[in-house]
């Protein structure tokens, strides 16, 4: 082949064109993914060994085309991974994609937008400020809060911290905390996402300075004990700063006393975040917005969309009330970025690179509305309600209480071990769920949701968990 046209090879392997490679490839395999979330296998079809040994033998210096490279990437996302975004698969807060959110997604990666300032993408910038502003409306903050799209919930609570010390005192936008008189301290629940960890490291605070508070025995932080916690490091040589209540624990959906939470943090000058990365998508539900009452009055709250609110990975949000600490936290003024509104992501969050991660709920509300979401929480809501009615026709023990579509429960027939049985579902490959530890024992966990779940998806979960039950009891 002539250097010609191997440069016109791949220059037209990198613009898509009607008919041209790559684009029917590419449709057709997301169009039998979620064809796969239906009725497909959710486990992985190759063991991991399996699967690095194929990944190996790709030979990334040699080009084998468009076409072929794009059947060769499905291939091995099809058999080699968990399909999370499955119907069937009940063990993550992660589900499926809808599609307005993907063509978003495809939208965005296609004209690239730089939303880092105003002037760069005027349209995307004020399309994403818009649904923060919306969402800040449902949410209850006032129309001067900050809200922003980050990376996840991770970068969202991680936010909040830093917003929460340069509120603590001034000084340590400039000096860190050096500013601080006595060393820093947080509090959150002793059940809560331990992303805190990472966090309080990052910040230059030490994992010591977080307070795992303990619960009050049902998954939620025991406010006497945050009490009593904060005074104590008030009175040993600490400067707690910050609570983090969590509205929806990652392993029994369980909300934290948001209004004991606030008492206590009013009464000893503390910020209070809201970590809502999941359940805080029920701002959109006014019927079921009681039981996240008291989430309005946090200083900032942090909600995953990529969660219940079915877009793409990557699109958690941070939303805070304190403007001036905002700008305190990550203002700069460079002299190679133009002059902005005052508002522009770069002065307002860690990032300067911003991919246009509003898009999503953007097209999402656009093409469907909140109605949708409304009709999708009322069937996870059902769906929930009667898993735990058959689950306990049929001799399991519910371990959770909480009105969130997400199930604790274990085995109270044989005695199975909840991590054996989980096991022997993934190894059945025809559903999921999850293992996780509470309250000091191990149990199994389903979360309704995916848009896609349907009765008979339970139905098919329950008849899988009564048959490896049946098994592992008779092989203990």
């Amino acid at each position: 082949m002539s250097k010609e046209n191997q440069e016109r090879e791949w220059e037209e392997s990198w613009v898509p064109s009607q008919g041209g490679p790559g684009l029917e490839t590419a449709l057709r395999a997301i169009h039998e993914s979620y064809a796969d979330m239906q009725i497909g296998r959710v486990a992985p079809e190759w063991s991991d060994a399996q699967t690095r040994a194929r990944v190996a033998e790709v030979d990334l210096s040699k080009a084998i085309g468009l076409d072929a490279a794009t059947r060769e990437a499905a291939d091995l996302m099809q058999h080699g991974d968990l399909l999370s975004a499955s119907a069937r698969c009940f063990g993550y807060f992660n589900p499926t994609s809808a599609w307005p959110g993907v063509i978003a997604d495809l939208l965005v990666a296609a004209r690239n937008p730089q939303i880092c300032v105003v002037s760069h993408a005027p349209a995307s910038a004020a399309m994403e400020r818009e649904v923060i502003r919306y969402l800040q409306s449902c949410l209850g903050f006032p129309e001067d809060a900050v809200g922003n799209f980050t990376s996840g919930g991770s970068e969202a609570n991680g936010s909040a911290v830093l917003v929460a010390l340069v509120r603590g005192n001034d000084g340590f936008a400039t000096q860190g905390v050096r500013a601080y008189p006595k060393p820093p301290s947080f509090y959150a629940s002793a059940d809560s996402h331990l992303a805190w960890i990472k966090i309080a490291r990052a910040a230059g605070l030490g994992a010591d300075a977080v307070r795992l508070v303990p619960t009050s025995g049902d998954g939620r932080m025991d406010a006497n004990a945050l009490r009593a916690q904060v005074i104590e490091d008030r009175e040993g040589g600490w400067s707690p700063f910050f609570i983090a209540a969590t509205v929806g624990t990652t392993n029994a959906g369980m909300v934290d006393p948001l209004k004991e939470c606030r008492a206590i943090a009013d009464e000893f000058g503390l910020h209070l975040h809201a970590d809502a990365a999941w359940a805080g998508a029920l701002i959109l539900d006014p019927k079921r917005r009681a039981q996240i009452a008291g989430i309005e009055t946090a200083d900032s709250v942090t909600i995953d969309a990529h969660k219940w609110l079915s877009v793409p990975m990557g699109a958690g949000m941070i939303f805070l009330r304190d403007r001036a600490a905002v700008h305190a936290a990550y203002s700069v003024a460079t002299g190679y970025m133009p002059a902005g509104d005052g508002e522009d992501a770069y002065i307002t969050t860690q990032q300067w690179s911003r991919r246009f991660l509003g898009l999503r709920l953007w097209m999402m509300l656009r093409a469907s509305g909140p109605a949708a979401y409304q009709r999708t929480f009322d069937r996870q809501f059902r769906l929930a309600d009667t898993l735990r009615a058959h689950l306990l026709e049929r001799g399991w023990v519910i371990r959770n209480q909480t009105e969130l579509p997400i199930v604790l429960f274990e085995d109270a027939r044989h005695d199975v071990d909840s991590r054996t049985l989980a096991d022997a579902l993934e190894a059945d490959a025809q559903t999921w769920l999850g293992c996780v530890a509470y309250e000091g024992r191990t149990y199994l966990r389903a979360c309704m949701t995916s848009f896609l779940s349907q009765e008979a998806d339970l139905k098919l979960l329950l008849d899988r968990l009564d048959a490896v039950r049946d098994y592992s009891f008779k092989n203990k």
